[in-house]
């Protein structure tokens, strides 16, 4: 049966990304001051801040309002932009918080580092989510019968393995606890996860596929544990951590979800003939977007990313 689909194109759809980064950037950028670690200073977890519970909190309210953002912007382009979106939201909350050197110093668990990773990959499932739910499924990756019944229901469970491949692209590349670095990792590691799981399950939707370097973090973080022989602190200053001990929960959660949408949209590229065949699922014709509502969300996001400049220079304050 034919379909009926909506899709932006040209400066309209610049626009709209452009616009959709600094909203999610600004939402995520409100959790930062709630970071705090016991000693001042801008913590690396929000498990081992001075209140866990406001620092969860705030991550819940601005990355659940940041995920909105993020969805409106997939259904006026496609899901895997808006989860991009998302992503570069939250990478400038991790870009501001501390990395491990505080985390020793600050006489920090590792244990519970491993259990925050675990606990993002479970708030990254729901976003992702949340995000098609919003903006629809990716419509490259049509769900096929055949496929569900050998892949764990079409929850594409064999996408989920090519996660651990985030472990040894963090290993070579995290030489040092630089911010940038360290980010960087996860991103291609997470790039080759999204292409690597998108060939594995060409047919499901990326749900759990977000979240997989979160989960395969987890597990570096706990050999990273075995691995290291004295105090967290004593072996920051030997320059002895574990690679995959180096980035923090917020760096693999904002580096899965950029790594993964590129990735995904690094694979689509390998299949441009097969989608010349059939562009659109059942027959599907493509439409503009209504004008109205890209002017509607440029205005009305304008507005709020003024108001929440505003709300972040009071709590800075």
């Amino acid at each position: 049966m034919a379909t009926m689909t909506e899709e932006l194109h040209g400066w309209r759809r610049y626009a709209v990304v452009f616009l959709g980064m600094l909203l999610t950037a600004a939402l995520c950028a409100l959790a930062i001051p709630f970071s705090m670690n016991p000693r001042g200073a801008a913590g690396p977890t929000a498990l081992q801040a001075e209140s866990a519970i406001s620092a969860v909190s705030a991550i819940i309210v601005c990355f659940g309002l940041a995920t909105g953002i993020a969805g409106y912007v997939g259904r006026l382009i496609n899901g895997a932009v808006g989860l991009f979106v998302l992503g570069v939201g939250l990478s400038v909350l991790a870009w501001r918080w501390a990395t491990i050197e505080e985390l020793a110093f600050s006489e920090g668990s590792l244990g519970l580092v491993g259990l925050e990773t675990v606990l993002w990959a479970g708030i990254l499932f729901a976003a992702t989510a949340g995000v098609l739910k919003m903006a629809g499924p990716l419509r490259d990756m049509v769900p096929d019968e055949s496929d569900s019944d050998t892949d764990g229901g079409g929850w594409g469970l064999r996408g989920v393995a090519a996660g651990i491949l985030v472990l040894p692209v963090v290993w070579l590349i995290a030489r040092s606890d630089l911010k940038g670095q360290v980010l960087a990792a996860v991103v291609l590691g997470s790039m080759l996860v999204g292409l690597c799981g998108r060939f594995l399950s060409p047919y499901a939707q990326p749900r759990l596929l977000v979240a997989a370097p979160c989960l395969f973090g987890a597990l570096g973080h706990v050999i990273g544990m075995v691995l290291l022989k004295q105090p967290l602190a004593e072996a920051f200053v030997a320059h002895s951590i574990p690679a995959l001990s180096l980035p923090m929960p917020i760096d693999y959660a904002a580096g899965s979800l950029l790594g993964v949408s590129i990735g995904l949209g690094w694979a689509k590229s390998f299949q441009q003939q097969e989608q010349e065949q059939a562009p659109e699922p059942g027959n599907a014709t493509v439409r503009p977007v209504d004008d109205r509502r890209v002017v509607g969300f440029l205005v009305i996001g304008t507005v709020l990313f003024i108001g929440l400049r505003f709300l972040r220079s009071l709590l800075a304050g």
